[in-house]
């Protein structure tokens, strides 16, 4: 489609509902430049677009169906909002949170994450926060040290998860404490996804790919790329693999570039799937993968 209604903005990220369905983050490079908090939100649904605005950095964003179905953006301030068909609320974390930390929390959230249906929030300083009712948080870190710099978090459901982050950190939560994982690497840490068959993944700096579960961790020598990976995404039995240089699908221990056709991006970064699509988003590009062939979105 024309990439008009995107003329000189650059994505942030993007979550796909359906198969040509999505909502996508983006931002004036003028404006970040002047340091000024925004984000554009674009509904897009088969070429048509509504488009919101935000007065935060609104920088991820996840699908949740509790306590409602609806979306749940957030911002490395703490700023979010919680938008469902019947209710939408834009407030502070930090604020609308419980129980209270040891030490008042501002700044530093990276990502949030659908598990279970519900929001789990992460960042740095071993913050974990999960989205109860659409105005109020549970703190859900206690055990975690400051010194963990949280990037990602997935998991099997809410006393199941897997938080990564810096310098090789990864703890597993079971519904009641923390415990940090061996793992066969120092690297930082940036994104980790639990597969449909009980695998855990975990991405980092310099191609770093674990694979295992509580307590049993390897690493992938695949060899294929020395680029930090950024996301991985589970989708139609496969592991995908996001760096900023290339899209990548796991076969056996080997990083295979994923053949788009005549669809090429220029960018990638994040991914995001649903049980029909999965979407890749870059700076400048927003392409969609049914299971067998590629389309461009932006």
């Amino acid at each position: 489609m024309s990439k008009a209604p995107f003329k000189d903005l650059i994505f942030r990220t993007a979550a796909v509902i359906s198969p040509r369905c999505g909502f996508i983050y983006a931002c004036d490079p003028r404006l970040e430049r002047r340091e000024e908090p925004h984000a554009y939100v674009f509904l897009w649904d088969d070429g048509k677009i509504d488009r919101g605005d935000c007065n935060y950095d609104a920088h991820s964003v996840c699908l949740i169906d509790h306590p409602e179905d609806g979306t749940v953006d957030i911002s490395e301030a703490g700023y979010y909002t919680a938008d469902t068909d019947d209710d939408r609320v834009t407030q502070d974390l930090f604020e609308n949170s419980a129980p209270p930390p040891k030490e008042k929390r501002s700044r530093g959230l990276r990502s949030v994450r659908e598990i279970g249906g519900v929001a789990h929030a992460i960042g740095i300083r071993g913050m974990v926060y999960r989205m109860d009712v659409l105005d109020r948080w549970t703190r859900i870190d206690e055990g975690l040290p400051g010194s963990f710099d949280g990037q990602a978090i997935h998991g099997f459901g809410g006393s199941d998860l897997f938080a990564v982050g810096f310098k090789g950190g990864v703890w597993h939560f079971d519904g009641k404490a923390w415990r940090r994982q061996d793992v066969p690497t120092n690297r930082n840490l940036t994104s980790v996804v639990c597969t449909a068959e009980g695998t855990v993944y975990i991405g980092g700096h310099g191609g770093t790919l674990l694979q295992g579960q509580t307590d049993r961790w390897s690493l992938i020598e695949h060899g294929d790329t020395a680029e930090d990976i950024w996301d991985l995404e589970w989708f139609a039995g496969k592991l995908y693999v996001s760096t900023l240089d290339g899209l990548f699908v796991l076969d056996g221990d080997r990083l295979r570039p994923v053949a788009y056709g005549k669809h090429t991006p220029k960018t990638t970064y994040q991914l995001s799937a649903c049980e029909d699509a999965m979407w890749s988003n870059g700076e400048t590009d927003i392409m969609e993968f049914d299971g067998k062939a590629w389309t461009r979105i932006v």
